[in-house]
């Protein structure tokens, strides 16, 4: 049976997430959707390396599914084909074959995850729903040293929402590689790669050090729930509007040797 690997992009303003929701219009859903129409009824279950929220965007989600037993087609087809019956918000940017056993959310090493703010008065309206409007002052050394505080392997739980069925017993120590913010105009771009990330782990470690940007909070504060000097977790949390999964890192091993040709896009 052949896996297939897939890489997509989404505007995530549509739909309820990722994964399939009864009753809601998800990614995962429209993708599987899109597949059982190419295999004219024959109904196929995808995998995502993870979740994104209602509403959040990607640039590199990763996902995977097995081409059932007598189909057989490139992968450069598999990716034109599944492109001609999604919606133009959701992108299959890249489909390769899968080396043996390769699963999109086991395998994964590491994460990248950008949030977007543009920081002027007025949002331009081309923005909405692709940036947060976050229009306070900051101070660069305060949020820089928010973002240093922050890197590094740590117990996150202080920055992880409930999902509701948790039982006590959940990993939540991450490695966060590198936290940067980068400013590009009235644009503040900050980029969170890590080895994982906890339920809306990005978007809480964003509000957090926008609070100690602005002179809302001191960085004692963010350092105290990090290192859990103190109880609960943290109360604010970034919209979801300015969060893009941007990519997924896997070992080099999780694409086949065979598939060079079949990768490269169909001739039109």
């Amino acid at each position: 049976m052949t896996r297939l690997k897939l890489v997509l992009a989404y505007d995530g303003r549509p739909y309820a997430g990722w994964q399939v929701q009864p009753g809601k219009d998800t990614v995962q859903s429209v993708v599987e959707e899109a597949l059982t129409r190419i295999l004219k009824g024959r109904q196929v279950r995808i995998h995502g390396s993870g979740r994104t929220d209602t509403g959040v965007h990607a640039l590199g989600q990763v996902a995977h599914f097995d081409v059932p037993d007598g189909i057989h087609m490139p992968a450069a087809i598999w990716r034109r084909s599944l492109n001609a019956y999604l919606p133009l918000g959701i992108r299959v940017m890249d489909c390769a074959v899968a080396a043996p056993g390769f699963h999109s959310r086991i395998d994964a090493v590491g994460k990248t995850y950008r949030y977007r703010l543009f920081m002027g008065e007025v949002l331009p309206p081309l923005e909405a729903g692709i940036a947060t409007h976050h229009p306070k002052p900051l101070d660069d050394q305060k949020l820089a040293e928010a973002c240093a505080a922050l890197e590094g392997t740590h117990n996150f739980a202080g920055f992880a929402a409930f999902r509701g069925n948790e039982d006590g017993t959940e990993d939540t120590v991450r490695t966060l590689r590198s936290v940067r913010p980068v400013w590009e105009g009235d644009f503040l771009t900050i980029t969170w790669h890590g080895t994982g990330f906890l339920y809306k782990m990005v978007r809480l470690l964003t509000a957090a050090v926008l609070r100690v940007g602005a002179g809302r909070e001191p960085l004692s504060w963010l350092t105290d729930l990090l290192h859990r000097q103190v109880p609960g977790k943290c109360q604010h949390v970034a919209p979801a509007d300015g969060l893009y999964l941007v990519g997924v890192d896997y070992p080099e091993s999780t694409i086949a040797p065979h598939d060079t040709d079949d990768s490269r896009p169909a001739s039109r």
